[in-house]
């Protein structure tokens, strides 16, 4: 089944990602340490998946510190392009979401292109949601990093910088600052607008850029 604008949030499989890396920017060769995506659909969880990712670089202490996570647990781990036979399906056909999502898809977008995988034919225009612009739009600038916003929201984080734990906070935020709203019952079009306009999977994240005039 397409997406469409008319379809209610509950009508249609939400993919929450988050991507732990060994650096900023995959613009300047940091590669994704771990990725964790939560499947939902019908507003409930229905899949999750973590992986642990061997980005065949260094990873140093200081990420180390900030996630958890070590060189020698990555060693030995599947590479980026390994693991997409998992990943992949459960993306495909969801409305993507992430909180500051251009930094989880500007790693995604690198990784699939070293693999050889063309983002518009393999996963066509999905729709993308970000958290930190909705919160933006209801709370304004600042207090809107995952861990300060959750607590704002009365959730308690599952987690703080681990791929998949921050997809589970990322999908409690996400529930919470629709629910007054309209909550699951929202169009997507209707989200859109909550967040300032629409953003697709369907360019590299810098192009991924919020526009108005949405016709359903």
């Amino acid at each position: 089944m397409g997406i469409s604008l008319i379809h209610r949030l509950r009508e249609i499989p939400l993919a929450f990602i988050d991507v732990e890396t060994n650096g900023r920017s995959a613009r300047t060769g940091s590669r994704v340490i771990e990725i964790g995506v939560v499947r939902v659909e019908g507003g409930k969880v229905t899949e999750e998946y973590q992986q642990l990712v061997d980005p065949r670089r260094r990873i140093g202490l200081e990420i180390t510190m900030l996630t958890g996570i070590t060189p020698a647990m990555c060693l030995g781990q599947p590479t980026f392009a390994q693991q997409l036979p998992k990943l992949l399906p459960l993306i495909e056909g969801a409305v993507v979401v992430g909180h500051n999502v251009k930094f989880d898809l500007s790693f995604l977008y690198g990784e699939l292109r070293r693999a050889h995988v063309e983002v518009g034919g393999r996963l066509g225009k999905l729709p993308v949601l970000d958290t930190l612009r909705l919160a933006r739009k209801r709370f304004g600038r600042g207090g809107n990093s995952l861990g300060p916003l959750s607590r704002r929201l009365g959730i308690e984080p599952v987690s703080a910088h681990r791929a998949l734990a921050d997809a589970k906070t990322t999908y409690l935020v996400f529930q919470e600052l629709l629910s007054p709203v309209g909550g699951w019952e929202l169009t997507l079009a209707d989200a859109f607008l909550h967040q300032g306009g629409p953003m697709h999977l369907e360019t590299e994240p810098a192009d991924l850029q919020l526009t108005g005039g949405l016709r359903v």
